[in-house]
């Protein structure tokens, strides 16, 4: 029955990422694939269990006991399990996601800085390079650029 209320507890972990991400994202495209991959994933990973734990004796209270462990955590433990789950989102992803985004917009605007200190100390330079760049477009562009 434990077997079947971690399948519960990945499958509704997986359908809550699913519903959470955006409609043009990979898995919300591929979603009946990857709940397949998933679900016969964890059906082989029960069935390796099985075979550790009953030396590969397969009984007909196997699957009785998992489909009841999908029901016990459907039932008792779901609303626990999202609990539990929106605790580690908000306590553990959110401000790692937080820092990320900030040290992210930091090297932006030092980048940004940058760029602008360089355009300043290029600016005498824009009008005489310009003048040249037109110059020279005007006698080897035909050439240089010319369709094919």
């Amino acid at each position: 029955m434990a077997s079947g209320v971690l399948v519960g507890a990945v499958i509704d972990c997986l359908r809550v990422t699913i519903d959470a991400v955006s409609p043009k994202s990979f898995l919300k495209r591929f979603t009946i694939g990857i709940e397949l991959v998933i679900w016969a994933l964890l059906g082989a990973l029960t069935f390796y269990i099985l075979y550790i734990i009953k030396g590969g004796e397969w009984r007909l209270v196997d699957p009785i006991a998992q489909v009841s462990g999908i029901l016990l955590y459907e039932s008792m433990f779901q609303p626990v399990f999202r609990f539990l789950g929106k605790i580690v989102l908000y306590v553990v992803f959110k401000p790692i996601i937080f820092i990320f985004k900030f040290i992210i917009s930091i090297i932006k605007r030092i980048l940004l800085i940058i760029v602008r200190i360089i355009l300043f100390i290029l600016s005498p330079f824009r009008k005489l390079f310009g003048k040249w760049y037109s110059k020279f477009h005007s006698k080897f562009g035909k050439y240089i650029f010319k369709k094919s």
